[in-house]
């Protein structure tokens, strides 16, 4: 299906004065993002030309795939329609594992004809930092009201998700890149990949959790209620 853009190079002049006084300024990046059919993910067109979703994988995004393919986890564990905790459409998809991430990518695209995949760390890394020398993309304090975590002095500290873009975006466009919902990556642990990493912290993670360098492992068929997605595509279709 082709790109249906939504905003071409439009400018976004996003660095912070604590970043600028801390003798460094964020990168200015041209905005371009696209959506690839009905109800995929907005996708970032990064400087690498990697393209990433915008937002977490939203829970109503994930409830187009669920009803479409009837999807329902076999096993223990928290389900994404019942996460324990109180959340819109517009937040993320959370109680999501590892196997559930790659089920999604698979519907999505079959569905957009584009292939996705999750992110390598590393990539996770480039694009939530924007190549900014500090603990945050916004500079080395957490700082007020900048994210979801515990300890991140937003409204939703520790009550549980946000809905998707309630904070300022980074210089690259991408919104809630840190704090909200850990994020599945395909870096994975040991021979046989049973265990596979998340990054970027959650609203109920310590600051410190929100640090690009952390990462937790899990078990591929785990869930849990601070567990969500991303998504990246190489092309666009």
């Amino acid at each position: 299906m082709p790109v249906r853009l939504l905003a071409l190079c439009a400018l976004l002049l996003l660095a912070p004065l604590s970043a600028h006084a801390q003798g460094f300024s964020l990168p200015r990046a041209e905005l371009q993002i696209s959506n690839d059919c009905q109800d995929c993910p907005d996708m970032v067109t990064l400087p690498t030309g990697l393209r990433m979703s915008q937002h977490h994988v939203t829970k109503a995004q994930f409830a187009v795939f669920a009803k479409d393919v009837g999807f329902k986890r076999n096993g223990w564990g928290c389900a994404w329609n019942y996460p324990n905790i109180k959340q819109t459409d517009e937040d993320p998809a959370v109680c999501i594992s590892y196997d559930d991430a790659l089920a999604y990518i698979a519907w999505l695209s079959a569905r957009a004809g584009q292939t996705y995949r999750l992110p390598t760390a590393d990539e996770y890394r480039e694009a939530a930092g924007t190549g900014a020398p500090t603990n945050y993309w916004w500079g080395e304090d957490i700082g007020e009201n900048r994210a979801n975590c515990l300890g991140c002095k937003s409204p939703f500290d520790g009550n549980g998700t946000s809905p998707v873009g309630s904070f300022t975006p980074n210089a690259y466009g991408i919104d809630d890149a840190v704090g909200n919902a850990w994020q599945w990556t395909s870096d994975c642990d040991g021979t046989n990949c049973q265990r596979h990493a998340l990054i970027g912290g959650s609203w109920s993670s310590p600051p410190a959790d929100l640090r690009l360098s952390k990462l937790i492992f899990n078990d591929n068929p785990v869930p849990f209620y601070t567990y969500g997605l991303r998504v990246v595509a190489d092309e666009a279709p």
